[in-house]
């Protein structure tokens, strides 16, 4: 039991580092659009680069952030059946759920993977006249998979414990 406890607090310690590092970009993000808002429409000298940047960092920011939501447990659920069971009932229905939230982190893992790794090797790159290279945006989302895949495991392992055992598997 302790190895399992060892797992999803491991788990939820490395999602919540990212979820903060997440959030501080938000803020880099905020300041790039205010940035290259104010440089287009208040100039007219939008720079060649910053809506690019704005869209990778805004679909990075989404895939890292997935295990850091689910850790919270603010993914969309659907209440009209969920909220009304017990925290039991609760953890059994989710862990019927759970081999396909699994099932699809591991089929993103495995496609993103496979396009992060052929940017890197190609040197692929957006084709845009900033040109950047495709492989760091592309890199966040197997990362981001992973993150998920990680955190939907930890959230099994509570919901079974829960409903074997009908407690809160502590900390």
């Amino acid at each position: 039991m302790s190895a399992l406890r060892g797992f999803v607090r491991a788990v939820d310690w490395v999602n919540e580092r990212f979820g903060r590092l997440v959030a501080l970009l938000v803020l880099v993000l905020v300041g790039l659009v205010v940035m290259e808002v104010v440089l287009r429409y208040v100039f007219a000298a939008p720079t060649v680069w910053g809506t690019e940047l704005i869209t990778f960092l805004f679909a990075g920011m989404i895939m890292l952030g997935g295990g850091y939501t689910l850790l919270l447990r603010d993914h969309v659920n659907v209440d009209i059946l969920h909220g009304r069971l017990s925290p039991r009932g609760r953890a059994i229905a989710d862990c019927l759920t759970a081999g396909f939230a699994l099932l699809y982190c591991g089929v993103l893992f495995h496609y993103t993977a496979s396009v992060a790794l052929e940017a890197l090797a190609t040197g692929r790159t957006t084709g845009t006249d900033w040109n950047p290279p495709l492989f760091p945006v592309m890199l966040s989302l197997p990362v981001g998979a992973a993150l998920l895949f990680l955190q939907a495991l930890a959230k099994l392992v509570r919901d079974l414990h829960l409903a074997l055992t009908g407690r809160v598997l502590a900390p």
